[in-house]
């Protein structure tokens, strides 16, 4: 895992980051994957909307737009402004703030949904654990967060990276990441897998990913127990009572 501080990963990347960030099949049909697995757990957690949302690094609002339209309430904060004002022009019904909740004593009240989406795979440990300490502050016992983590060395095609570069960095296991949960007071509620059945990279192509059955083969191996094997996962976590982070 990088030293680096995600913190400052991409400040600056607002005017390009849309384009570049799901231009490969792949990442493309996990983040279509992603959406299908928010509206079902939206649906199943918060049949009546809800009441205060807010999206943790919400970038460019790629998931900030996907609930916005389900929150009575809706917030999203990020420390690049750069992003925001990308995710301005989609989500004219939230509110957005530049800020560092990990560091700065922002009173934005307390909310009953908190997400935070392609963050914690990619962020170092310490950070991780000042994340999750500064949204379980900010959940009202029994709030919800929803996660994903698309960056798990123990998936078939995170083992196949671990002699490149970028496959040396996944450290986020689907074991590591529930204990680190647990311990800043939250329980697993639902998990989704995605993508379980990308064992090959050859698999990664447009006419696969686009083919009907890899929308059979996604139905099939979404179960929970796949995911912690897949590379990519949407995770639904409660907080634990009144606990604090």
């Amino acid at each position: 895992m990088s030293t680096d501080d995600y913190r400052d990963s991409h400040k600056s990347s607002g005017g390009h980051y849309d384009q570049t960030i799901f231009s490969s099949p792949f990442d493309a049909f996990m983040d279509k994957q992603e959406a299908r697995a928010l509206t079902w757990a939206l649906s199943r957690f918060f049949p009546d909307g809800v009441p205060r949302y807010l999206d943790f690094a919400c970038g460019t609002g790629r998931i900030t737009q996907r609930v916005e339209p389900s929150a009575k309430e809706s917030v999203g904060v990020d420390v690049s402004e750069t992003m925001l004002a990308v995710a301005r022009g989609k989500c004219p019904g939230t509110r957005f703030v530049c800020a560092d909740i990990t560091r700065e004593d922002l009173d934005l009240g307390l909310f009953d949904l908190v997400t935070s989406f392609r963050f914690f795979g990619n962020a170092q440990d310490d950070l991780r654990s000042s994340v999750l300490s500064a949204i379980n502050r900010r959940l009202r016992p029994g709030g919800y967060l929803i996660i994903n983590n698309h960056r798990n060395p123990q998936s078939f095609l995170g083992i196949a990276s671990q002699s490149t570069a970028e496959g040396k960095q996944l450290d986020l296991s689907h074991a590591k990441l529930k204990a680190l949960l647990r311990r800043h007071g939250f329980e697993i509620a639902f998990q989704r897998a995605i993508g379980f059945w990308i064992f090959r990279f050859r698999l990664t192509t447009t006419g696969i990913l686009e083919s009907a059955p890899a929308n059979w083969l996604e139905c099939a191996f979404a179960h929970s127990w796949f995911a912690p094997f897949s590379p990519d996962a949407l995770i639904v976590a409660r907080k634990i009572g009144g606990a604090g982070g």
